[in-house]
Formats: structure tokens, sequence, C-alpha cells
């Protein structure tokens, strides 16, 4: 920078006299080439300084040629980086977006499939990205459909053996009946069979209205105070005849005092009854399947205890769901499947849920509890004993 007239100014150079003669003379800003001493190329210009309109005190700023060249290669070569970045960015975006439509591609076509009911449809999940959980949505969600496809599909196979085996039997009977073919003494033996049929296929129909009706939300309760001791009696009474066709004792235990509790008594005596057919079911003859009641601080708590042949492990978080059935040991027996369903959803209407506890050849226990109440000087639900 050098200013006329100002021998300290903050640098000198020796500038073409005519350069700088007319710079100073134009009066005006622009910057002007010129020569400096040593051969090199300047631009300069010149103004007042501060602003002041007295040219006779003035600052030249000398910038050189040199310098213009480096900021012009420092230019061209900030504009190639750009331009190279630019490319390659786009090139990265093209590469991304077409692997992204492809996966969501693939992701479509998998829907569909699923939809027409191919739930063995996997989609490669190791992205670790939002397209990558939504693969592994897809997967988790056909692999649940299959599940329940592949329970529905035994469901049906268990209910027509379930109806198709009592009609067959019944109408046996009944033919042999007409023909003659059954001795009169041996004729309340056989009408016994026939309604011992009739009541497994009533149990199955009434099973299927109400997955219905808790399908459909209209499974409804009607809580009351009633003796909850008189009613299980009542409950192992209706059920002991059958439990002993097949070796199996029934036995209450618990407190002596007979417990009074708020609950349906029609909807808990159902769920009672299923967790009680599903323990004689599912134990060897000659054992003994334990009915207990007892009072647990402001609840009476329920259990149902069986000797045989338990759930394994992996199987206890399944058991509630509708239409499963246990392993092949267990499944080999009759059953729809839909009565534990309908017990765990009995008890949430209820405020409360059942419990398992296994151990595979020992047995199964299962626990729920139900609030205590006063026992009215009158009630219709008191009592259900030998009912």
């Amino acid at each position: 920078m050098l200013q006329s007239g100002n021998p300290n100014a903050g640098g000198t150079v020796d500038i073409d006299p005519q350069a700088l003669k007319e710079t100073l003379g134009a009066r005006d800003k622009r910057w002007r080439p010129g020569d400096a001493s040593g051969g090199g190329k300047v631009r300069i210009a010149a103004g007042p300084v501060g602003g002041d309109a007295n040219w006779n005190a003035q600052t030249i700023l000398v910038v050189s040629q040199a310098f213009q060249q480096d900021f012009n290669v420092f230019s061209g070569l900030f504009r190639n980086i750009m331009i190279t970045m630019l490319v390659v960015s786009t090139v990265m975006v093209l590469i991304v977006s077409r692997s992204m439509t492809a996966r969501l591609r693939r992701m479509t076509q998998a829907a569909g499939d699923i939809a027409k009911g191919k739930f063995d449809i996997r989609l490669p999940d190791r992205h670790r990205d939002e397209i990558g959980e939504l693969a592994t949505s897809l997967n988790r969600m056909s692999a649940e459909l299959g599940s329940l496809d592949r329970m529905r599909r035994e469901f049906l196979a268990n209910v027509s053996h379930d109806l198709r085996s009592p009609l067959t039997s019944i109408g046996g009977f009944v033919e042999a009946m007409l023909d003659g073919a059954v001795p009169p003494d041996k004729e309340m033996h056989y009408l016994g069979l026939v309604r011992e049929q009739t009541q497994r296929m009533n149990r199955l129909v009434n099973d299927l209205l109400d997955v219905a009706r808790m399908e459909a939300g209209q499974l409804a309760i009607s809580p009351v105070p009633y003796n909850l001791s008189s009613w299980i009696r009542g409950l192992l009474a209706r059920m002991s005849p059958d439990a002993e066709r097949r070796g199996i004792k029934l036995e209450l235990i618990g407190d002596a005092e007979d417990l009074w509790v708020r609950a349906d008594p029609d909807r808990i005596d159902q769920a009672l009854a299923n967790l009680v057919l599903n323990a004689i079911q599912f134990s060897p003859n000659g054992r003994t399947v334990q009915v207990e009641a007892i009072r647990d601080g402001e609840r009476a708590l329920i259990s149902v205890r069986d000797r045989g042949v338990g759930i394994p492990g992996e199987e206890l978080d399944k058991i509630w769901q509708r239409f499963y059935k246990s392993d092949k040991a267990r499944s080999a027996r009759t059953g729809s499947g839909l009565g534990l369903a309908i017990v765990q959803f009995v008890l949430e209407k209820h405020g409360t849920s059942a419990s398992v506890d296994s151990v595979e050849g020992a047995g199964t226990v299962f626990k729920f509890s139900l609030p205590l109440a006063e026992q009215p000087s009158y009630s219709p639900h008191s009592t259900r004993d030998g009912v």
C-alpha cells in the first residue's frame, strides 16, 4: 500500500510512472494494469484516504499479477473440485436411489405374495436402516401369519374330526338299538354313551360360539357375589363320572370355609370346567386332578393341578393362543385348541389373568384369583352343589 506524500506508507514498489500518472489523473477507483520495476506485471488503483474528497492525499493499492495468477489457479482448482464432487455425488445418489428402489420393489412384490397366502416369503434384512427395519417387520408379519394359517388349518381338521367322531358313534349306537342288536339290559349304557358324545359336540359348538362372540366383542359378563366353593363342588360333581371312566379322580382341597367372590358365576364355571377338562385329558390313568380354592388376602386364589405329561417350556407362552395345541404327545388327545384361549379371555374380562407352571413329565398347575365379596343375605347364585 502506497500513500502519496507520505514516506512512512506501509510498503513501496517502483511502478511505471505513466501507469501511476494515469491512475491518479483518472480520479476514479478502477483497477489498471502497470509494470513494476522488477519486470513483473501489477494492477493498481487509487482513491481518497478515508473517503476524503481531497485527492492530494491518496492511497494506492498494488496487487501483483503473480497473486492474481495464483488466485486464478486456486479458483480453477476449486471449481474443478466442486464439479468433481457434484459428479461423484450425483453418481452416488443414483446408485443409492437405484438400490433403494430395487429393495422397495422387492418389498412390494413380497407384500403381494403375502396377500396371496404365500407366508414363506423372507426378505434380506441385513441393512440397518428404515428399509431394513421395514423388511424385518414384513418378515415377522409373514412368519406370524404363516403360524396362524397353520393353526387355522389344524383347527379346521380337528373340528371336523371332533364333530365327525361323535356323530359316527351316535349313529352306530342308535342303529344298533333300532336293529335290536342291543340287549335290553345294555340300552341304558348305550344311551349314556350317546349322551356323552352329544355333550362332547355341545362343548365344541359352545366353544366356537364363544370365540365368535369374543371376536365380535359380545362376550359380556355380569359379576355378582356368589359362593365359589359351592360352585366348584357342583362342577366337580358334574365332571366326576367322565373323569372316573378315564381312571382319573377329582379332588377339592383348600379352606374349610366357603369363599364368596364377586364374579360372573357362569363364566367362571366355564373357565374352571375348561381347566379341569384340560387336566383330565392330559393325565394318565390312576392320577388325581386337584382343584384348590384358598383365601389370599383380599382375593380368592384358585388353582387346578394335574400330574400329567406337562408342557414344554418353549410352548408356555403359546398355549393361550386360539387354535393352538401343544406338542404331538398332547395334540394326540381330543380338543379344539380353544379352551385355554376362552379361559384367558373370560378372566381378562374380570380384570385378572391365568398363570401356568409346568414341568415335563411331572404335571401342570394353572392359577388365577378373584376378588372376595361379602356374603349377601340372599343370592340366587349363592349355591350350586351337585348341579
